[in-house]
């Protein structure tokens, strides 16, 4: 694959991740204390909340993305007695999604562009 192959793809997905990472930043400005608020019992809410509150918006960033790998993984969470899996489970389906698909989309587009880095480091 030439360089400037490399380049389009990169920026084909650069674009998406930007857009996705902005959106990211919407979406924790507006739903995190809506989703805190479900999940009132989760131990790992109540700390999360505690430990970056003072942190600002990448605080918030922060719970949110927990919030959304406990939406992801509650039985495993669940386990270790870090969250009651009845508030997992009547958690509204769309804010779930929202949460779940937002973090996914990015984490794809940000491991897909590192994949593409070493791929042109290592092998081109």
């Amino acid at each position: 694959m030439s360089q400037e192959q490399l380049s389009l793809i990169s920026l084909i997905l650069f674009v998406p991740f930007i857009l996705t990472t902005v959106w990211i930043f919407l979406m924790v400005h507006i739903y995190t204390d809506k989703a805190e608020r479900l999940l009132p019992n989760s131990r790992l809410v109540k700390d999360n909340k505690k430990l970056f509150s003072h942190m600002g918006l990448l605080g918030k960033a922060t719970s949110n993305g927990v919030i959304s790998y406990i939406l992801l993984m509650p039985k495993l969470i669940a386990k270790k007695g870090l969250v009651d899996v009845t508030e997992v489970h009547n958690f509204p389906r769309k804010l779930k999604l929202i949460l779940i698909l937002s973090w996914g989309s990015n984490s794809f587009f940000f491991f897909a562009l590192i994949a593409l880095n070493v791929y042109r480091r290592h092998v081109v």
